[in-house]
């Protein structure tokens, strides 16, 4: 599958609400296009991608390769997690990680390397014992966390990569903050959405 038709893929997946919200597996396009796929279709996942790649791509360089190191280093300790269990309210802690990290980018402040590597290690973790998907078994388990795998790592990448060829100029550094504030407001809006629900009944 091309690059294009891949794009053309994710796109038209997005307007389809059913299988925006699940979890499970998208019939008839294999395991790893699935495992691909899954970051981008479920939303909690692809604030936290792109609430972490735009992290990364506002801190110092020397923090940069350690942190994308532990991202990658937790994010397989998730997926292996994924392998045994199916992890229970991780979906709340990624968007409660997605908030503080889009405020975080909002203040955009110079953080210490130290608490850059946690919060990638928290991240990578959380989106890795997340991915589970308990329809599938065996060959296709691991086929589909490996696909997992690699779009969480190369969404993060590639986003963090945009953030530093944006960062050059002050209207585009505002530019970033403001995104930033829009994941944060997005996630506390998510979160907020069960209790809104619990106030109508």
């Amino acid at each position: 599958m091309s690059a294009k038709r891949f794009l053309v893929v994710c796109l038209s997946l997005w307007v389809v609400p059913e299988v925006s919200l699940a979890h499970s597996s998208i019939q008839g396009i294999g395991t790893f296009y699935n495992g691909l796929l899954h970051p981008i279709l479920v939303p909690a996942h692809l604030l936290l991608l792109v609430a972490v790649g735009l992290f990364l791509g506002q801190q110092d360089s020397k923090a940069i390769q350690p942190a994308l190191g532990v991202f990658a280093f937790a994010t397989i300790a998730g997926l292996t997690a994924a392998w045994f269990f199916t992890a229970s309210q991780t979906e709340t802690l990624i968007l409660v990680l997605s908030a503080v990290i889009g405020l975080v980018i909002a203040v955009s402040p110079k953080i210490p390397l130290l608490l850059s590597v946690v919060i990638a290690l928290l991240a990578g973790f959380l989106l890795g014992s997340d991915s589970a998907q308990e329809a599938l078994s065996d060959k296709d388990k691991f086929v589909t966390l490996f696909g997992n795998g690699v779009a969480i790592y190369f969404l993060v990448f590639y986003s963090m990569v945009l953030v530093d060829y944006l960062n050059k100029k002050a209207w585009q550094r505002i530019g970033i903050r403001i995104v930033g504030s829009w994941v944060a407001a997005s996630s506390l809006l998510v979160l907020a959405l069960p209790f809104s629900s619990q106030g109508q009944t």
